[in-house]
């Protein structure tokens, strides 16, 4: 882009787990993110571009691992309780902080960050997108609002052989506790519905944004 400074990052996760169908412990997904978050978050990134548009989910734990690459300072990611009385709905478990680590021995990248969201960001896609909320660094969101699915879901069968499941956590932002259940964590700049956009075969909108706002403005 013409007056933007160079050396931006893309990098596109379509979920948090299954990245070896032959080993799949956490161990193995683990190393396998650590690979290739190594060949993206390396010295000279000066911006990074990062697509959650189209993220399933998966490991809260996985996720957390991309966030500790993007910082230098340890930090609280959320607050997470439980509801504990089937009696009483509105009674939980005391909440329990969840921090970001620095990644020890590896390179960690503390300049600007695009978050790439929309209705398409599920679960560990939306809880990594809520923990760069507080990354000490400068983030922002751009595209839609995620889809607003964080919690593990307790899975039950009727009967009458029906499955269902029913979440019963709350993730929690540090600061006032507000949860995005149901809404989905809103984007900063809202811009183009990438499906819509993908499926029509139009330009990237909210692509272009990102670029412009890790390259072209002062961090």
């Amino acid at each position: 882009m013409p007056g933007c400074r160079d050396g931006a990052g893309y990098l596109r996760i379509s979920g948090f787990g299954g990245y070896d169908g032959n080993s799949p412990t956490y161990a193995r997904n683990s190393a396998i993110l650590d690979q290739t978050l190594s060949q993206v978050i390396r010295p000279g990134l000066r911006g990074l571009a990062l697509d959650l548009r189209i993220n399933g989910g998966g490991s809260d734990a996985l996720a957390l691992q991309v966030a500790e690459r993007l910082t230098d300072r340890a930090y609280v990611a959320y607050a997470k309780r439980a509801r504990n009385d089937p009696a009483h709905p509105g009674r939980h478990t005391r909440p329990q902080s969840v921090r970001v680590q620095p990644a020890p021995d590896r390179f960690r990248y503390t300049g600007p960050v695009a978050v790439l969201t929309g209705g398409e960001t599920y679960s560990a896609g939306e809880t990594l997108t809520q923990a760069l909320i507080q990354r000490p660094a400068r983030t922002v969101r751009i595209g839609q609002s995620t889809q607003g699915v964080f919690s593990d879901v307790l899975e039950r069968i009727l009967p009458n052989g029906w499955t269902f499941g029913l979440p019963n956590e709350e993730y929690r932002t540090p600061s006032d506790g507000k949860t995005f259940d149901g809404e989905g964590i809103p984007p900063d700049i809202r811009t183009g519905n990438f499906v819509q956009e993908i499926a029509k075969g139009t330009h990237d909108s909210a692509f272009a944004q990102a670029l412009a706002v890790i390259l072209c403005q002062s961090e």
